[in-house]
Order: C-alpha cells, then structure tokens, then sequence
C-alpha cells in the first residue's frame, strides 16, 4: 500500500499522544519526551484538530483518552513497536555486514596490513572486506563503507576527515643513489606519459615535465619494481614506500621535491554503522601512534 504522508499528522503529534495515553498525564509525557508540558499539550491539540475527533477526555482526575483515542493509541503502539523492532533489526544486520573498505594497494599493504591483526585482536567479531584498487570508486554506487584516498579533500557529497601528511619523495634503487657517478639529472623518471598528479608535483618542485624522460610501466606497483632495479627514479609518499625503505631496496634519492602528501578516511553523507565508527576510531588511532609526522624522512 502506497502511503499519502500529505495526508497524515506529524510524527512528533502522534509521539506526544502516544506518550500522554501510556503515561496518563501531560507533565510525565513531557518528561518521556524532555519537552515542555505545553508542548505536548500543543501537539494533542494539533492532533485532534487535524483529525477532527476528541482524543482525550481532560478531567480533575487526569486523562483519560476516548474511545476513538483509545482505538487511536493501540494502532500507535502497535505501528511504534513495529518501528522499533525494524530499527533494532536493521542495526544488527547492520553491525553483521562486513565494513567494505577501499584504498590504493600502496596504502593498504603498506599502512593497513601491518597493523590489521592489532584491529581483529581487540574487535574479533567485526569482519572487514578491503579491495585495494588504484581506479576511482564511486563510494555510494558501489556500496563501501568508506575509502582511504589522497588529495586536497572537499569531495563533493562525500564526508572527509584527515587521517594523515606524508612527504612525496623521489626514490631510486641503493645502487644508483650510493653511486657518485649517477646523473641525476639524465635519470628517467618512473611515471606515466599522460599529464598526472605525479607531472603535477615535478612541477610544484621546479623540474619541467617536458625537459625529463618518462617510462611508463603500466602498473603502480611495477613502478616500484623497476625503481627497485635501477630502472629510473620513483615518486611516491614516503608512507606508501615505508616497508621498501625500511629493507633498504629503496632509498632518498638526492632530488629535492616540494610536496606533502594528503590521506583523507572519505565515507558516504551518512551517519556511518557502527562497526564502520569501530573502524574508523582503530584506525586514526593507529596511524597517529605509529606512522612518521609529516615532514620526516627515512
């Protein structure tokens, strides 16, 4: 059945109703309410002007409702306490479904993975479904919960909140950068031949895309297998390239870049569930007790 809400009388008079009929008084359905005496006397008034029908019977020794009042309140208590139990339902089948996240490979195998098992020890029962992918996701239209992305934020219809700054560093294999032979200057840098963020950050730093051979690998995470060869330079947030550092496969190389790195935790315009609150909390706290300030380098 296909409902007219034109037709119906506000929800907050029907509430005030309710709540007058189950507790007999006006001031305890006030308090229920944590409105004002008034008010809810208000919205019964309202109620029974828009119906047209005397709901209640005022007397000396309280109220009482009529019999249409009464016919009225068991129909409210039967419509609120199906409400109710489809809210409480759809919150548990909330808090089962899996929270879907979505970030780039780098970010996730790099920043995520390291400390995921740290997230399931404290919440073993909150299943997480990560799909790293280097495309661009329409959050709402795919269905995940929330994303991990770099940028400047200010997506639009979607919420942002900072989660961190990472320096953008240039990279070369330790064999190249411990070499005082190398020509930096020469060296073919490791990044797609289209105009993208990475020509952006060249630019910000004062080397003309169009002055520097490019090799474009084809794949992100091959950019860093050839850097790891010696094929060329690599530009990446140094968060994205910790784990390459830290084995010493990847080093600084000397080619000074202007540019800090910005990760956003993005979800839908909408109260998130809350296993995605759990989340979201884990991982802000996380990233702030183990991931380098902005500005440092390894």
């Amino acid at each position: 059945m296909t409902i007219d809400w034109t037709k119906l009388p506000s929800l907050t008079a029907l509430r005030a109703f309710d709540a007058t009929v189950q507790s007999g008084s006006f001031s305890a359905a006030a308090r229920s309410l944590n409105v004002t005496h008034a008010a809810v006397a208000q919205q019964v008034k309202a109620l029974e002007t828009h119906l047209g029908l005397p709901l209640l019977v005022r007397s000396p020794r309280g109220i009482t409702p009529t019999p249409e009042g009464q016919r009225l309140a068991q129909s409210l208590q039967s419509g609120f306490t199906a409400i109710n139990d489809g809210v409480l339902s759809a919150m548990e089948q909330g808090g089962q479904q899996p929270v879907r996240v979505t970030t780039t490979a780098y970010f996730a195998e790099s920043v995520i993975f390291p400390r995921i098992a740290d997230f399931w020890l404290q919440h073993p029962d909150t299943e997480i479904a990560f799909t790293p992918t280097d495309r661009a996701v329409d959050l709402v239209a795919e269905g995940f919960d929330l994303a991990v992305r770099a940028g400047e934020g200010g997506w639009p219809d979607l919420d942002a909140r900072r989660l961190l700054q990472s320096p953008t560093l240039a990279l070369a294999s330790p064999r190249l950068v411990d070499d005082p032979a190398t020509n930096w200057q020469d060296m073919p840098w490791l990044i797609p031949h289209e105009d993208t963020w990475e020509r952006d950050v060249l630019r910000q730093s004062g080397i003309d895309p169009a002055q520097i051979r490019t090799i474009d690998v084809g794949n992100p995470a091959l950019e860093i297998r050839a850097a790891e060869q010696g094929m060329g330079l690599l530009l990446e947030s140094q968060v994205d390239v910790a784990r390459q550092l830290d084995q010493g496969s990847l080093k600084v190389a000397p080619v000074q870049i202007q540019h800090v790195s910005s990760y956003f935790i993005v979800t839908p315009p909408w109260p998130p569930r809350r296993n995605v609150q759990t989340f979201i909390k884990w991982l802000l706290r996380a990233i702030s007790e183990d991931v380098p300030a902005s500005g440092s380098r390894s």
